[in-house]
């Protein structure tokens, strides 16, 4: 059992590694990069994505009928567990035995809000967490959580609304 932060340094690596150095982050080509097909198909509305093998390998299905940001952060996640096997061949994927997936949502996190382009990004816009959203491909919750997250903005700061 690794924490969090194991997850983050796992996705943070694929980033670096992608030399990846403005959003949003192409989470298709970090899958290319990795060798992992990734096949839009339309699937019912709650079915946003799923892993499924060929000839030994993982092929990432994802929901074409969802919306831009959710088939990225849908996107994201399965690719989470990709790197989470690869970094450990003892680790499988994981079949409805923990519904939160924890482990792969930490590394999707890293992936989309990668923590040195959000801080450069945040440092360039002024902490503008609306632009950001938009720059990165993500909600303005998600944005304001991972900037929370990072210390970047307070809990109690004052934010204007401009």
């Amino acid at each position: 059992m690794h924490s969090d932060m194991h997850y983050r340094t796992l996705a943070a690596e694929a980033v670096r590694r992608a030399s990846i150095t403005e959003p949003p982050v192409p989470v298709e080509a970090l899958a290319a990069d990795l060798g992992v097909p990734v096949r839009a198909v339309h699937l019912p509305a709650f079915f946003s994505g799923a892993i499924i093998s060929e000839d030994g390998m993982p092929v990432l299905l994802l929901n074409s009928a969802l919306e831009e940001s959710t088939r990225r952060q849908t996107l994201a996640h399965l690719l989470g567990h990709v790197l989470i096997v690869l970094a450990d061949p003892a680790e499988t994927y994981p079949r409805n035995s923990d519904p939160t997936h924890r482990e792969a949502d930490a590394a999707a996190s890293e992936l989309l809000l990668p923590e040195y382009l959000v801080r450069d990004q945040a440092r360039k816009w002024f902490n503008d967490h609306r632009y950001l959203a938009g720059l990165f491909g993500v909600n303005e919750s998600e944005m304001m959580r991972r900037m929370r997250e990072l210390g970047i903005i307070k809990a109690r700061e004052v934010l204007w609304d401009y």
